[in-house]
């Protein structure tokens, strides 16, 4: 039985999203995994929902405390707060065979300090995460001097980044409506409506899965909008002038924002949204898996947790 400890030395390096995909990654390998978030924050408790989707591995859906950890299974992932200030625990967790997995955002904590907390946690490897694509190989040939195997280089990834329709909502004080269930995904994609609209401009269908803002009275804009099936609608300035945009929201499963700001008031508090937003959603959950797989080192992982990897 192996565990693993997920930390970092600064809040807000992806944690949870490396935890969730080597959990997925090894209970498809084979493995029995038990998937732990451990802390007392409100992003604690946010992550251990998010992990209770993951089909197939144990989890109990709220935080954990470190000295209750079961491991009756081939692994336990924990994902922790605590062991970045205080380096005692970590030693302690490992003095008793737990492996630490240190995990770093790019350009978020300077070189001193990813060396710094190398030194004194003691990790057996590294993950970096959110790496602009471009420099994915470049990272990836740097972390070497870290001196530790480097279990994946992860891109920077847009839907992780996005905040959800309920954040949205709440910051532009708007009225959300339509399926519940994607209430708390989140809007890749947002696209501001065009001055005009019609047949044959191929605006709407650039990307998939986008979310339109667009004024309460451009009835145009909003139906042009609508042909190409987006996962979300925002109105600005007030109520729809059709009705039965309520309506269509229930029945083409989309997410629908009424609010009385303006468009150009919208997008800014949206855009102040993207600094701080959690893990939460299946959209991201599937992300974060697909990310892992993808682009994590398989024999680093498999050397690391003595599972083979698929």
């Amino acid at each position: 039985m192996t565990t693993l400890i997920i930390s970092s030395p600064l809040a807000r390096d992806g944690k949870s999203v490396v935890a969730a995909g080597l959990a997925l990654t090894l209970r498809q390998a084979g493995s029995t995994v038990r998937l732990v978030r451990s802390g007392q924050s409100q992003s604690a408790t946010i992550d251990a929902a998010t992990f209770a989707q993951l089909q197939g591995v144990r989890t109990t859906g709220s935080p954990e405390p470190l000295a209750a950890l079961q491991t009756d299974t081939d692994l336990t992932i924990v994902e922790t707060d605590a062991l970045a200030s205080a380096p005692d625990d970590a030693a302690s967790l490992q003095q008793q065979g737990a492996i630490l997995v240190l995990v770093t955002r790019h350009g978020q904590a300077d070189d001193y300090t990813v060396r710094g907390a190398i030194e004194a946690m003691k990790p057996a490897a590294i993950v970096i995460n959110g790496v602009p694509a471009a420099a994915l190989d470049q990272v990836s040939q740097d972390a070497e001097s870290y001196g530790l195997p480097v279990l994946a280089v992860l891109p920077q990834d847009r839907l992780l980044a996005a905040p959800s329709f309920r954040a949205i909502a709440d910051a532009i004080q708007g009225q959300l409506s339509g399926p519940e269930d994607l209430h708390q995904e989140a809007a890749e994609w947002l696209t501001v409506g065009p001055v005009s609209a019609h047949g044959g401009i191929p605006y709407f269908d650039v990307h998939p899965d986008q979310t339109v803002i667009t004024r309460h009275d451009r009835v145009d804009i909003a139906l042009s909008a609508l042909r190409e099936t987006p996962i979300g609608l925002i109105l600005t300035g007030g109520e729809p002038q059709l009705p039965y945009v309520h309506e269509r929201a229930e029945s083409e499963a989309f997410a629908l924002i009424i609010t009385p700001l303006n468009t150009a008031d919208v997008t800014n508090r949206i855009g102040d949204l993207y600094t701080h937003t959690p893990f939460i959603g299946q959209r991201k959950l599937r992300r974060a898996v697909t990310l892992v797989q993808q682009h994590s080192n398989p024999d680093s992982l498999a050397a690391l947790t003595q599972i083979p990897a698929s």
